[in-house]
C-alpha cells in the first residue's frame, strides 16, 4: 500500500499522494484521512465575546487538504467530511455532530459548505506547480487567496440569513476579526509549499 510514497522524502509527500501512479484504493483512504484531519482540526477551537463563530483550525486542515491531493480529490474529501456532519458525526466545531437543525443550514453552515471548494481551489495551484516542476508562486498565492473568497462570502451571507443580520454586521462578526488569523495560516503554508518543498521527483 502506498508503496509509490516515498516516505522518508516527506518534501515530495504532495508529488507522491496527488501522482497518477498512486492506486484508487490509495486515493480513497487519502481522501478519508485528510477528511479526518479536517474533523480532528475541527475540536481544537475556542469561542471569544466579539463574534459567534469560534476560532478553530479547520480552514487550516482544510486548506492541507488541498496541498497534499489533487483537485478532484481534496474536493471528494471536502464532500466527505459534509456528509459525515451531515448524518450527525461530531465532526464539526466543539464536538458539534449537525448540519442541519430544524430542517435549517447552521448557523455556520454557510462556511462549511465552501470548504470543499476552497481546497480544490488551492490544489489547482499546487497541481500547477506540480506540473511545471518549480514553485509557481504566482499561480499558488492567486489560489490561495482565491480559495477564501467562498468561505467568507457563503459564510458571511449564510450567517447573516440565520441571524437576521445585515451583511455588514455578518461580514464584522464572520471576517474581520478572522483575517489576520486566516492570513496566518496562508503565510505558514505558503512558505512551505514554495521555499521547503521539492517539485521534482529526484531532488533530495
Amino acid at each position: 500500500m502506498f508503496s509509490e510514497v516515498a516516505w522518508n522524502k516527506p518534501k515530495q509527500w504532495h508529488l507522491d499522494l496527488s501522482s497518477s501512479k498512486i492506486t484508487m484504493t490509495e486515493r480513497v483512504i487519502a481522501i478519508v484521512f485528510f477528511s479526518g484531519l479536517t474533523a480532528l482540526s475541527a475540536q481544537i477551537a475556542f469561542s471569544v465575546p466579539w463574534t459567534p463563530v469560534p476560532y478553530t483550525f479547520q480552514t487550516f486542515a482544510v486548506l492541507v487538504t488541498g496541498v497534499y491531493l489533487r483537485r478532484n480529490d481534496a474536493f471528494a474529501s471536502g464532500c466527505l467530511y459534509l456528509m459525515v456532519g451531515a448524518l450527525g458525526a461530531p465532526v464539526f466545531a466543539s464536538g458539534e455532530g449537525q448540519l442541519f437543525t430544524g430542517g435549517k443550514l447552521i448557523a455556520s453552515g454557510g462556511y462549511l459548505l465552501a470548504f470543499p471548494v476552497a481546497s480544490a481551489l488551492v490544489a489547482e495551484g499546487l497541481d500547477r506547480s506540480r506540473k511545471a516542476g518549480v514553485a509557481d508562486l504566482k499561480a499558488q498565492i492567486i489560489c490561495w487567496v482565491v480559495a477564501m473568497l467562498p468561505v467568507y462570502v457563503v459564510g458571511t451571507l449564510w450567517l447573516a440569513e440565520s441571524y437576521s443580520v445585515d451583511f455588514a454586521q455578518a461580514f464584522e462578526w464572520g471576517v474581520e476579526p478572522f483575517l489576520i488569523w486566516d492570513f496566518a495560516k496562508i503565510l505558514v503554508m505558503a512558505l512551505i509549499t514554495t521555499k521547503v518543498w521539492s517539485y521534482s521527483p529526484q531532488e533530495d
